[in-house]
């Protein structure tokens, strides 16, 4: 088994509450997970001045485990891109944690200057390439969404390519997708036609308070085990714990699902006639 947490869009530089990254730090050296992985917008505005603030930070994590981060919109700022790969790590990366029998493929969906995301053909082709190994649990994290999630919002948030990306985690029986951007937690769990099964997870803004509706600020913790999956969702306010999501010897339970918008206008006085 390997386990797992997700932070994601700290926004270090607008409305970033120390606080909360410290509960999350204080999280972490709790449950000392065998990876913390960051999907994108570390900071606001690319500039190098909020990469240097933040680093302590991400150094504190690094002392107690891995880390990998894959870089969001707003890293790539202002050319943020050329910080984020100085000071935090490459826009794409692979981690093999041999002894989880489990693999980690991080890849850029940003852009500069630009909140769409693509990943492109050259690093379609290079993701591949780094699934050449026959280890059991399969993670692919990103910033943008491959699927909408209901009630984030109506700005265009999944990636240009994103019908590829999802036959590549049919063809590579991928288990696990990390992706952020839009600030809620949330989980779709696809069985495709050659008997694999995907969960698409999603990041809450885990250290800011640029939430949406009745939101908390929140971070994902994770244990997969060759295709059996919990998720739970961490409050970075208070660090109550509530379970996301439970799959188990092919079933899955989804203890909470995100509430989408028809719900609301069925329940609006606004329609009635």
């Amino acid at each position: 088994m390997v386990e797992i947490i997700q932070i994601s869009d700290l926004h270090y530089g607008s409305e970033f509450v120390p606080d909360y990254m410290e509960n999350i730090i204080s999280y972490i050296k709790d449950s000392k997970p065998d990876v913390v992985i960051c999907t994108g917008d570390i900071i606001h505005k690319g500039r190098v001045t909020q990469y240097n603030e933040v680093l302590p930070y991400l150094n504190r994590i690094k002392e107690v485990t891995k880390f990998l981060a894959v870089p969001g919109n707003h890293d790539a700022k202002n050319s943020g891109i050329v910080f984020f790969e100085k000071l935090i790590g490459p826009r794409r990366s692979r981690m093999i944690l041999e002894d989880k029998d489990t693999i980690i493929v991080g890849v850029c969906s940003a852009k500069d200057d630009l909140a769409s995301g693509e990943i492109g053909d050259e690093q379609l082709d290079w993701a591949a390439r780094q699934f050449n190994r026959n280890l059991e649990n399969r993670i692919i994290a990103l910033h943008h969404h491959l699927i909408p999630v209901p009630m984030s919002g109506q700005k265009f948030t999944t990636v240009r390519d994103a019908g590829e990306i999802l036959e590549f985690t049919q063809l590579f029986e991928i288990d696990l997708v990390l992706m952020g951007h839009r600030h809620v937690p949330h989980a779709y769990v696809i069985s495709w036609q050659n008997s694999s099964t995907t969960t698409f997870l999603y990041c809450g803004t885990s250290t800011s308070n640029k939430v949406r509706a009745q939101d908390s600020p929140s971070f994902n913790h994770i244990y997969l085990d060759e295709g059996d999956l919990e998720v739970y969702i961490i409050d970075s306010t208070n660090l109550d714990k509530n379970l996301l999501l439970k799959r188990k010897e092919h079933h899955t339970e989804f203890i909470r699902p995100r509430k989408t918008r028809i719900e609301h206008l069925l329940a609006s006085s606004v329609w009635d006639e």
